[in-house]
């Protein structure tokens, strides 16, 4: 019959349970959305007990539909940062706080200023953004504590998960790296505490494991419920970059994998961390012992091409369905006639609650167009759009200690030819995709299957599981045009760091 896994994928707008084979073949999958909570313009919370039921409505299905496919392993990734506090029973104190929120944006804006973000830097690799746990923490601290005094433990949304098939509160040393892991040893760093000013909070942190270690069987109880057998090993992370990473076969030094989703990340695989002083990004311990991810987490992605289409851009969507096209393949067709830079107009990418976090954080940051006069049209805003995320794609790169020379897309963006054409363009780089679509829950399934000794190495999965799909070569003469366009992409940005400022001092009063 064979050997099959299931590897969970909990996303900021949805979750999914992928069902693999050996070779890491999807097989099937099945998914739900998930409900985000916005209680005020700078926060971006979700409900714990959703989501652990829509994890295991998303199984349940699985395993009913393919009763005959015997799963050995259980493999769980999950958006990373956030706070997710549970009781000592591993019940949620509270909703879980996104990566994308920005109600830490106070918070880091002290620590610039008085420079405890510079000395974080310096001990992790990671600049800090509100979306990241301790500025969260610190956050709580002032304004909530009587969720952290309740809390036993303060985790990230997958360790919650693995909690819940298991038993077992624990983390792991990717999730960690943002920001309390020491890059170098991989343990915890107690001086990163202290620099935040939550070192009381330290003993509520689970014990750290890599993920190899981080790998029980799933409560019986459980197993009977899913549909699983009993002897199910279930493993915790990597967190879901590095698993995109692991999943892509992005594993070797100076490969590039970026990750087109509701965020944009970005991330270069290097043998040594702490390698350059850019004080932007982060470092991500990675799956072999010997990397790390330098790690440019931007938050422009694909919401920014959503939101447009469901504002500004409904006719797009009315005359897609009039002519009974999907509606992405009718808007590429018609961007397609438009000039690179849009004929003049420039959009910044920053739709997110928590602005935007590389290569520069501020949460304040808002996405706008800029340019526009009464002769533009709907397509040039269509394409500004699509090319205000190559922009800050190119931004993200530019700010890293190496020069990509290839470039593995994935998540929602890797589906759209001309994008991954544009990408191809306006960094100069070759840009490939791979075959598959769920890469953060195959990275987890390649774990897993390594962790059972199925293969003998990361290596040795990604040998046999991944495979290149499409191929885009940059045309080096429209990556000239991109980077004049560039310049000023940069420039004005820059220059909306005041007006920001200002614009959240006003939404606050």
């Amino acid at each position: 019959m064979g050997t099959y896994f299931i590897g969970i994928d909990s996303g900021t707008s949805g979750i999914k349970a992928v069902l693999f084979d050996l070779a890491g073949n999807e097989i099937a999958k099945k998914g739900y959305p998930l409900t985000g909570i916005f209680p005020t313009e700078d926060r971006y919370e979700e409900d714990m007990i959703e989501i652990w039921d829509k994890a295991k409505a998303c199984i349940r299905e699985l395993t009913a539909q393919y009763a005959d496919y015997p799963v050995v392993g259980l493999g769980i990734t999950a958006q990373g940062d956030g706070l997710w506090l549970v009781d000592a029973k591993g019940n949620p104190v509270r909703n879980g706080c996104c990566f994308c929120d920005g109600r830490a944006g106070g918070i880091v804006d002290r620590w610039v200023e008085d420079g405890a973000c510079e000395k974080l830097f310096a001990l992790s690799g990671t600049r800090i953004f509100s979306g990241n746990q301790n500025g969260i923490v610190k956050w709580m601290d002032e304004n909530e504590p009587q969720s952290l005094q309740k809390a036993a433990y303060f985790m990230h949304l997958k360790d919650y998960l693995f909690y819940k098939f298991t038993g077992a509160f624990t983390t792991d040393t990717t999730d960690q790296s943002l920001v309390f892991v020491n890059p170098v040893t991989r343990q915890y760093d107690r001086r990163m505490f202290e620099v935040c000013g939550i070192d009381q909070y330290f003993d509520k942190y689970p014990p750290l494991k890599t993920p190899e270690e981080n790998a029980l069987k799933i409560r019986p109880e459980l197993a009977k419920e899913l549909g699983l057998s009993a002897d199910v090993v279930i493993t915790s992370g990597p967190m879901d970059v590095a698993a995109c990473a692991l999943g892509s076969g992005v594993i070797e030094n100076e490969e590039c994998c970026s990750i087109i989703g509701t965020a944009a990340l970005h991330e270069m695989v290097l043998d040594k961390p702490l390698q350059d002083s850019i004080q932007a990004g982060m470092t991500v311990t990675h799956m072999p012992q010997d990397r790390w991810l330098r790690l440019m987490a931007s938050l422009a992605g694909t919401p920014n091409l959503e939101w447009m289409l469901n504002t500004i851009g409904r006719q797009i969507r009315i005359d897609a369905e009039a002519a009974g096209r999907n509606v992405y393949d009718y808007m590429e067709e018609m961007i397609q006639s438009v000039p690179i830079g849009s004929n003049g107009i420039l959009y910044h990418p920053y739709l997110l609650a928590g602005g935007e976090r590389a290569p520069f954080t501020d949460s304040r940051a808002r996405a706008s167009y800029t340019g526009i006069s009464v002769r533009h049209t709907l397509a040039d805003i269509a394409r500004a759009t699509y090319e205000g995320v190559a922009f800050a794609m190119l931004d993200c790169y530019q700010h890293m200690p190496r020069t990509p020379k290839k470039i593995t897309v994935c998540g929602g963006g890797a589906n759209s030819a001309v994008w991954c054409q544009m990408f191809a363009d306006a960094l100069g780089s070759e840009i490939v995709t791979v075959k598959g679509e769920e890469l953060g829950a195959k990275g987890v399934m390649l774990n897993n299957a390594v962790v059972q000794g199925f293969y003998p190495s990361y290596q040795e999965a990604v040998k046999a599981c991944v495979e290149t799909d499409k191929v885009y070569q940059p045309d080096m003469e429209n990556h000239a045009q991109y980077m004049r366009y560039y310049e000023l992409f940069k420039l004005t940005y820059e220059q909306q760091f005041k007006t920001w400022k200002l614009r959240g001092q006003l939404i606050r009063e």
